[in-house]
């Protein structure tokens, strides 16, 4: 009889345990690679870029990007449709761009989508998150918390390294 209990209550943690995991997998999405640009370690070409669309303004203070890979492991395309952190005064999702004549703009978008079982990467010259009027001093080392918020999977929190590129 104890070992028919032994089997039942290892049959229910068993059950128990799947059933966490498989709500823990409603959310497809999977952050990897995550960094902060170190507030000098922005690129000369990158920084001499015009003010386009939604642009911060200059007296909002020091500004930096975050970088990473998102992930969508789901069987349905999501979109990063806004970031938050307590890191910065205001978060806005950004496309760096260059045109045919070589120059370069950066302004706010309304999100990135990313498809079904494929990834987006945010990475410098591209999309990114950008943090403006950092609320204090970031070394090298930090760690910044970013919440990305995304279309259908909802909120997923990140801890990103700082580093110069």
């Amino acid at each position: 009889m104890k070992k028919y209990l032994v089997l039942i209550v290892a049959l229910s943690l068993l059950l128990s345990a799947c059933a966490s995991s498989s709500s823990a997998r409603q959310n497809s999405i999977e952050v990897s690679n995550a960094w902060v640009r170190t507030v000098g370690g922005m690129q000369p070409k990158e920084a001499s870029a015009p003010a386009t669309g939604m642009q911060a303004k200059k007296d909002t203070g020091p500004a930096t990007g975050a970088f990473m890979i998102i992930k969508n492991n789901g069987e349905s395309a999501d979109k990063l449709i806004k970031a938050e952190s307590d890191a910065a005064k205001m978060v806005q999702i950004h496309l760096s761009e260059v045109d045919a004549n070589g120059v370069s703009s950066m302004h706010e978008v309304e999100g990135v989508d990313i498809p079904a079982g494929g990834s987006a990467e945010l990475k410098p010259g591209s999309y990114h998150v950008m943090l403006i009027g950092l609320k204090q001093d970031i070394q090298e080392g930090d760690m910044i918390s970013i919440t990305l918020v995304f279309q259908n999977a909802g909120k997923v929190t990140i801890e990103a390294p700082v580093k110069t590129p």
